[in-house]
């Protein structure tokens, strides 16, 4: 996997016996700073075939470079990806599952829901729980795409690829509007706001200031403050599992903004379909991702 030093964030390995993984983070190029937030060049071999993919406040897109995996989105549709395919994904409130013979390659590109609004020139309500091809939304596009990073020798190449046709894509779009944008950044960046406060000052209904977010992110203004909440605390438990130091479960649950450690367990239930225990047991090292427990023996022909 060879990139450009300049662009290369960081590398997670993982090298065990029986699995492996090498994912290679890459910055977005300057030019679409904002619009994305990197790149993933990712390869690995698993003992394992099925990953529980936890909901989370931003888009997913992704380009499958090895055999076919599936997907099964949390509205429990199952696609096909074959390689030199892609997928997109929006705002997901209930998990996915991936499935793959135990090998994985691909290209993932990390943006926001916002980006994806501005993609795809729908309103993200019509992919919230949803996995769709890429060729789907994008069209010949997308077949070209991932036809092209298919076929690229090394990691550069998938690299200038994506550049080059994710900044033509986007300068052939029209931005979303400045005060709509205004309103996500508030929603995202400045949780001391009430979401009332934040209609307020854009001069906006509250009504209209949900509408508006949905359109753009798939969710209302509420549910996507839970989802960036709930992202936060998988990253945390991601970090470190709690200990003395951190207060127990219960100083995480405070510390991640919920009322109390009860509030973080019920929400916990409600995007994962787990306990915070459970995923700490179900974690892989390394940023691997979250094992699906008992599907170890699926095979990609049951997603068809």
């Amino acid at each position: 996997m060879t990139v450009p030093s300049s662009r290369l964030v960081s590398v997670r390995r993982h090298d065990g016996l029986r699995d492996a993984w090498h994912v290679a983070n890459l910055a977005p190029p300057p030019a679409l700073s904002g619009l994305l937030d990197g790149y993933a060049d990712y390869r690995e071999r698993t003992s394992f075939t099925t990953r529980r993919e936890l909901p989370h406040a931003q888009a997913v897109l992704i380009v499958n470079l090895a055999e076919p995996i599936g997907i099964v989105g949390g509205d429990g549709r199952p696609i096909t990806v074959r390689a030199g395919e892609g997928f997109v994904a929006g705002a997901h409130l209930a998990p996915a599952l991936s499935r793959s013979g135990g090998t994985q390659a691909g290209m993932h590109i990390f943006l926001p829901l916002s980006s994806l609004r501005r993609l795809l020139g729908c309103p993200l309500t019509e992919v919230v729980d949803r996995v769709v091809p890429l060729d789907a939304v994008l069209g010949p596009a997308g077949t070209r795409l991932g036809q092209a990073l298919a076929e690229a020798p090394d990691g550069a190449g998938r690299m200038a690829i994506l550049d080059e046709a994710l900044s033509r894509r986007f300068a052939a779009l029209p931005g979303l509007p400045r005060a709509q944008m205004h309103a996500l950044t508030l929603l995202r960046d400045r949780p001391d706001l009430d979401i009332a406060d934040i209609a307020h000052e854009i001069g906006w209904s509250a009504k209209h200031l949900a509408a508006r977010v949905k359109d753009a992110l798939g969710v209302g203004p509420r549910t996507y403050r839970r989802l960036l909440r709930f992202e936060a605390l998988t990253k945390r438990l991601g970090a470190a599992p709690p200990d003395e130091a951190s207060g127990g479960w219960a100083g995480i649950a405070i510390d991640a903004g919920y009322c109390d450690q009860s509030h973080m367990i019920r929400e916990f239930r409600e995007f994962a379909g787990l306990t915070p225990g459970q995923y700490l047991a179900q974690s892989l090292p390394d940023g691997g991702g979250l094992v699906e427990a008992g599907m170890g023996e699926a095979r990609i022909e049951k997603v068809n």
